[in-house]
């Protein structure tokens, strides 16, 4: 169906329901009021106007929503290589901390046995000096019996000299005590002498 003939159906429905003749002149009145040349001069302004707008506001628009589109688009391409980038960079310092955990646990085993090595060298370094003060305690010893023996000698020289100054009667020389020492060392017996 053509627009003339859509305008004639409304027109003959509009005479039916009124009961009167319908006139296309009436018709045109009614669907332009103020005239068809006002009409087609509105016409040619609403274009014109379509056509300004297009080139004016729409143009610009399109172009605004272009320029934001590719800002968006690449604002998302930025976003996803910097998340490749820092998972990349997450993935190296995973490693890094791998790296520095293995690191740190060969350095403690290393203290450790750095540690157990000097301690095993106080320990012998301590039963050394132990020893050597055990044998000089030995040698300390050894030189005190022989002291005390060298004291108990002359204290038993001297009381010998005394007893016998007493027997006697007179004063003992220098001879005679060689003498009564040596006869007296003579009859000691062995065990006596090593312990003197």
């Amino acid at each position: 169906m053509t627009f003339a003939q859509l305008l004639l159906h409304i027109a003959t429905l509009a005479e039916s329901e009124s009961g009167s003749p319908f006139s296309a002149e009436d018709f045109q009145n009614k669907i332009f009021p103020s005239g068809i040349y006002d009409f087609l001069i509105q016409l040619i302004a609403f274009i014109l106007l379509l056509l300004v707008v297009f080139f004016f506001a729409y143009k610009p628009v399109k172009a605004f929503l272009k320029k934001r589109a590719d800002y968006v688009e690449q604002t998302l391409a930025e976003t996803e290589a910097n998340r490749v980038i820092a998972q990349e960079a997450s993935s190296r310092s995973e490693a890094v901390v791998e790296e520095g955990k293995t690191k740190a646990e060969e350095i403690i085993a290393q203290a450790r046995q750095q540690a157990s090595l000097e301690a095993e060298a106080i320990v012998e370094e301590a039963r050394r000096q132990a020893e050597e003060a055990r044998r000089q305690a030995d040698i300390d010893i050894e030189l005190a019996k022989e002291k005390s023996k060298e004291q108990i000698r002359d204290e038993i020289v001297s009381v010998a000299i005394l007893a016998s100054s007493q027997l006697l009667g007179r004063e003992v020389g220098d001879e005679d005590n060689r003498r009564f020492v040596g006869d007296f060392v003579d009859s000691l017996s062995e065990e006596e002498k090593r312990n003197l």
